[in-house]
Parts: C-alpha cells; structure tokens; sequence
C-alpha cells in the first residue's frame, strides 16, 4: 500500500507543477466528512478484530458445515455477508487466516478457496454503502438516498452470490472431492470480548446512521476515537494509514485528471454502457476506487457507475485492494506456495466470473 500512496503523491505533484490542478485547490477539492466516516469504518474494524468478534462471526459461520459442499459454501457466505457489515478488507483478515487453520485439519484445496473467499468479498460488499470505499463514495457524492441504492444493490449482490455459488458447487462436482477431517473443534475457539464488541456494534450502528445522514458523523467519530483511545490503543497501531493517507490524496489528484477525462471524452459519459465498461476497464489499470473517482468527474450516471466499479473489482490483482490484502495475507500465511500460480489461477477464476457475471449486468445497465 505505500507504493499506491507514493505513486499517487507523484502524480498529485506533476498535477500541481503542471498547473492542471491549482495549488489553491488542493483541501478545497477533500470531502472531509467522506474521509471521516472511511477512516472510522476501518478503525471500528480494527476494534472488532481486536475484540474477537470478526473471527467468532466467520467461525460461526463455518461451523455450521455439512460435508465439503457445505464447508465451502459456508466459508464463501460467511466472506459474503461478513463483507457487507464490516467493509471487504476487514473480511479477508478475518477469513483468510481462519481458512488457512482450518486447512490444517481438513483437506481443502485451499489456494482456490481464498481465491473464492477474495472475490465473495468484493462482491458482497457491494450490497451497503459501507461495505467498500468505492460504494461509500458513490453514495456520499451523488448524494443518494437509502431506497436508492439498496434498490440497485440488492439485485447486483444476490445475482453474484448465486453465480459464486454455482461456481463452487460445480467445481466440487466436475473435480476430484476432497474428504474433511473428522472434526473441525481441533481449529480452536476465538476469544470475544463481548462487552467490547457490543460497545463497538452499537457505535457500528450509529456510523451506519451517519451514513444515511441521519446522525452528524462528529457524534459516533469521536465517541469511537475516545474509546478506542482509551480501551484499545493497538487499533491505531494497526491501522492502514497508508491507505487512507491514500485516500486523502485521490480527491485532489482525480479532481485534476477527471478534468482531463472529460476532455478528452469531449464532455460528460452519457451512455450507460459507455459508463459501465469504462468503469470495469480502468478498474484493471488503477483499481476501482480511484477508478470511481476518476469518473464521477464525467458521468452522472452513478448507477452504470456502480455496477462498473463494483463488478471490476474482480480481474486483475489491482483491480480491488481487497485483492492485493488478500494475495499478501495468503502469502504470509501459506510459505511454500508460488505467487505466480496463485496469480494465475486467481485470474483464471475471476475472468471467469468477470465475463459471466459482466454479461447478466450488461443487461441490467442496457
């Protein structure tokens, strides 16, 4: 993450220089209260890991397997619906070691499983406004209201659920099964602190409300800057400032170069399917939350914006940062496995699922 924030600071600074961005401009262009509630989201996900509770949810979830489809399936559903609530980032570093300990008494295939786990979280985090970056943008800048989006995101995330599924259950079928361990009680129960994460819940609650525009962000913000302050200093420690250091840079820097695309689009991106693939193609190159911000300077098409950015996720390794966490957390967690088979098959699998899934969406937008 320090090479995106690095890289996005260069090119902040060749906008400046060259004038096409005025220095004048750089704070006035921040959406500070945007900022605010992303930082919040990811230091309230701190404090749940912290507390124990997004490890209790994606067990718990898990537990309830039958059999290797069931197992699967509940590991792909519990980084489905984990995503929706405490962002797709927070997910993968809850999931993803829980699935590598879990290969240690059952017989996965486990490289595919994380692939499987990364992009149930990129699609399922598509169904909240909090649930990713680009989401929480999209509704913070078109200014949008609840039935809205829930409308749009509702049908996007249960068709690709039902896809993901279809696509794990056939891969069990069409390939050779793999036989479970007798138990999986050998993995270790996670420690929960309850009456942390109720406290952190309840705060989740209200950032949701913010979120909605129905609680000033200030109130449920500094509650959880004084709590976690106080009860869990770690939090801050282990935040990505990186990446939301990142974050701050993006406005001024695709302020400047939405002003270009415009340009050189000739004006606004009016044709829905224009929008749409546009906004999954420069997801590939740059990732789809600078991606977003880049083309909410040319279109006011939020929607075909929406299923863009959210579908391009999937693809390539930087086409989602969920996708480069979740690549280092396999890695560090898995030693001896290659990186360029893990590279490979990952994109094998999401192109895949690009492609079929960018074909039913493609109906939806046209």
């Amino acid at each position: 993450m320090q090479l995106v924030f690095y890289s996005t600071l260069l090119i902040l600074v060749i906008l400046v220089t060259t004038r096409v961005l005025p220095a004048r401009e750089l704070f006035s262009t921040v959406d500070w209260r945007l900022l605010l509630l992303l930082g919040s989201f990811m230091l309230l996900a701190e404090g749940l890991k912290s507390a124990g509770f997004v490890d209790w949810f994606a067990e718990a979830m898990s537990r309830w397997a039958r059999g290797p489809e069931g197992l699967y399936l509940l590991v792909l559903t519990s980084s489905f619906v984990l995503a929706m609530f405490v962002t797709n980032d927070a997910a993968l570093f809850a999931v993803v070691p829980f699935t590598i300990a879990l290969a240690q008494r059952a017989q996965l295939h486990l490289r595919r499983l994380v692939i499987y786990e990364i992009m149930a979280v990129n699609l399922g985090s598509a169904l909240t406004p909090w649930g990713n970056p680009q989401n929480l943008f999209i509704y913070h800048h078109y200014r949008l209201s609840p039935l809205l989006f829930f409308r749009e995101s509702l049908p996007f995330a249960g068709v690709s659920f039902a896809v993901l599924s279809l696509l794990v259950l056939g891969n069990l079928i069409f390939t050779a099964r793999r036989t479970l361990a007798p138990s999986l009680g050998e993995v270790g129960e996670p420690r929960v602190s309850w009456g942390r994460s109720g406290i952190l819940l309840g705060m989740f609650v209200l950032f949701v409300l913010s979120v909605l525009r129905l609680v000033p962000v200030l109130i449920p913000a500094v509650g959880l800057v004084l709590y976690m302050g106080t009860m869990a200093r770690d939090g801050f420690k282990r935040l990505d400032w990186f990446l939301l250091g990142t974050f701050f840079l993006l406005f001024p820097t695709m302020n400047g170069l939405g002003g270009l695309l415009a340009r050189a689009f000739g004006g606004e991106i009016n044709n829905p399917l224009s929008v749409y693939g546009i906004g999954i193609g420069i997801s590939q190159l740059i990732s789809n939350v600078p991606g977003v911000m880049l083309l909410s300077h040319a279109t006011e098409d939020w929607r075909s914006l929406f299923y863009g950015v959210n579908l391009g996720g999937l693809g390539t390794v930087v086409a989602s940062f969920a996708n480069l966490i979740g690549l280092s957390l396999y890695l560090n967690g898995v030693k001896g496995d290659d990186w360029k088979a893990f590279l490979g098959e990952s994109f094998g699998w999401n192109a895949l699922v690009l492609a079929v899934l960018g074909g039913i969406f493609m109906l939806f937008v046209g």
